[in-house]
């Protein structure tokens, strides 16, 4: 008597044939049998430890070879062709991992603190690092084409110019170069202190340069003629040049806010302390109709204010 619903049992359905089944289907999966005696299993230790060794490392072949089976049989005619090359182990042998990278670059030998790309074409990249250089280099191959020496500290600022005559570079203990790509040769240096940002300006060869001490100094390259935007004693975090290229904001530590006319270097707006931010300033941005701007702070908070007022319009 069947319960509700049961279909009834397939005849001739023993257990014995449901095993002959599953030999038939799992025969073509297997890859060699393998005889063990164990009579003999302690007869020569070193001989079945390579045994097993070689055993060991044919099993880890066909399965590495049947994972990139597996993934090139892929009914996506679109996918990328798979490279067998790209897979490799990590350093205890285990998962294979992949790399795709076109081109890995080095040559530092520390920490690399910052990186910019070439603005105009990107086939260039400048990096700098723990072990005091600063490396251009070209994106496609990892071919050194400059090398920034002569930094006394970490670099840890470097940047192109608005249209990739110059890079700048900078150090920690306030060191300021400035090369030339087509010469490749350094054409000015200074030092200001403890460095905390670089920045070009968007459409001239005009550096701006912040420091621990809050000031920000703004050059004019190659010939160095220089302007200093004061500060109130508190270390500027952040420099911002708006759209309009005549003003530039300026983030502190403290949390406020300055907006400079940079041709006279007078402050326009003083967003002070507590108004807008309660801590370090991490990053600003400026709206194209050069009027909102948008910063961020350590403090969880990110303020919009109107550059042409100075009022805050939302915390």
């Amino acid at each position: 008597m069947y319960l509700k619903d049961t279909p009834p049992f397939t005849p001739n359905n023993s257990d014995e044939a449901i095993m002959e089944a599953e030999d038939e289907l799992y025969e073509e999966d297997v890859i060699e049998v393998i005889d063990f005696d164990p009579s003999n299993a302690h007869e020569d230790s070193s001989d079945d430890e390579g045994n097993c060794t070689r055993v060991e490392e044919g099993i880890r072949n066909v399965i590495d070879e049947k994972a990139v089976i597996e993934i090139s049989d892929s009914d996506d005619d679109d996918a990328s062709p798979i490279n067998v090359n790209a897979y490799s182990r990590d350093a205890e042998g285990n998962k294979p991992t992949r790399d795709d990278a076109s081109c890995i670059f080095q040559q530092h030998k520390g920490s690399v603190f910052c990186c910019h790309l070439e603005p105009k074409v990107g086939n260039l990249a400048v990096t700098g690092a723990e072990d005091d250089m600063a490396f251009v280099w070209k994106t496609n191959s990892g071919e050194i084409i400059l090398n920034c020496t002569g930094h006394k500290d970490s670099v840890t600022c470097v940047q192109f110019s608005h249209d990739g005559t110059y890079v700048a570079t900078g150090d920690m203990s306030g060191v300021v170069k400035v090369w030339k790509i087509s010469s490749k040769s350094q054409v000015w240096e200074t030092s200001v202190g403890d460095l905390t940002w670089l920045k070009w300006h968007h459409g001239a060869n005009v550096l701006l340069g912040g420091t621990i001490s809050g000031e920000v100094y703004m050059w004019r390259i190659p010939v160095g003629d220089w302007k200093l935007l004061p500060g109130h004693g508190s270390k500027t975090d952040y420099g911002l040049i708006l759209p309009d290229g005549k003003r530039a904001a300026v983030g502190y530590e403290d949390g406020s806010i300055k907006i400079f006319d940079m041709k006279a270097a007078t402050v326009v707006h003083h967003i002070p302390q507590d108004q807008a931010h309660t801590g370090p300033i991490t990053d600003m941005d400026c709206h194209s109709d050069n009027n909102l701007l948008i910063s961020g702070g350590v403090d969880g908070h990110a303020v919009v204010l109107k550059t042409q007022t100075g009022k805050v319009g939302y915390v």
